[in-house]
C-alpha cells in the first residue's frame, strides 16, 4: 500500500521480505526516540538515538506528519475473528481502552539529548512495516540515509498519543484524529515525548 504520492510505504508481508525490501545503506538501528515541536520552525523534531550513542534530529512537516498518521491509524483496527463487521462504537471503545493501556508505562526513559555533532536532515519519506506485535519505520532523509526503528505496538500508540498533543500545541488541523486518541480521560497537555 502506498499513501501520500509515494512518501509512505506499508508492506503487508513476511518480515525476511520487508528486510530485504528497505535495506540500503547507509542504515542506522534507532534505539531510543524522542518527539518535540520546535515553535520556530513549524515542524516536528524526531531525535533518536542508535546502540552506539549517535543522535540524529530528523525533521518532520506538518505535510509528512500527516501522512504518517493517517497511514498508522488503520494498522491499529481490531480485526474481527469473524467474518462479521465490528461495529464503530465497539472499534472505539476498544481503541480508546488500548490507548490508555499503552500509556500507562509512559515516560519512563529519559529523553534523546542531541549532541554538537547530532546528524540533522529532514525526513523524505517514511516506510512502515506493520506486524502483529511491531511496527518497523524506516526514515529516509539526506543523501541515501535512513534511520530504522522497530516499534512495539504499545510504543506506537504512546508515540500517536504524543503526536497528538504536539499537534494541539502546534495549532495544526486536528481533523485526522479519531476521538479514542484521547483514551478514556483526557491527558494534561504535553510538548516532548522522551
Amino acid at each position: 500500500m502506498a499513501l501520500a504520492a509515494g512518501r509512505f510505504s506499508a508492506r503487508l508481508a513476511a518480515a525476511s521480505t520487508f528486510a530485504r525490501a528497505v535495506r540500503t545503506e547507509p542504515m542506522s538501528q534507532i534505539q531510543k526516540f524522542s518527539l518535540i515541536y520546535d515553535v520556530a520552525e513549524d515542524r516536528m523534531a524526531w531525535d533518536s538515538e542508535d546502540a552506539q550513542g549517535a543522535t540524529t534530529r530528523l525533521w518532520l512537516t506538518q505535510r509528512l506528519c500527516r501522512g504518517l498518521v493517517g497511514a498508522i491509524l488503520p494498522m491499529l483496527q481490531v480485526e474481527p475473528a469473524a467474518p462479521e463487521p465490528v461495529a464503530a462504537q465497539r472499534q472505539a471503545a476498544v481503541q480508546s481502552w488500548e490507548q490508555a493501556a499503552a500509556m500507562a508505562d509512559f515516560g519512563k526513559v529519559p529523553g534523546v539529548r542531541p549532541l554538537p555533532q547530532t546528524v540533522v536532515g529532514l525526513v523524505k519519506a517514511v516506510h512502515i512495516g506493520p506486524f502483529a506485535d511491531h511496527m518497523d519505520l524506516s526514515f529516509d532523509f539526506g543523501r541515501d540515509e535512513r534511520r530504522t526503528l522497530g516499534v512495539s505496538r504499545p510504543a506506537v500508540r504512546q508515540m500517536l498519543t504524543v503526536l497528538h498533543r504536539l499537534y494541539v500545541a502546534a495549532g495544526w488541523p486536528m481533523d485526522i484524529w479519531p476521538a479514542w486518541i484521547e483514551g478514556p480521560h483526557g491527558q494534561p497537555p504535553i510538548d516532548a515525548l522522551n
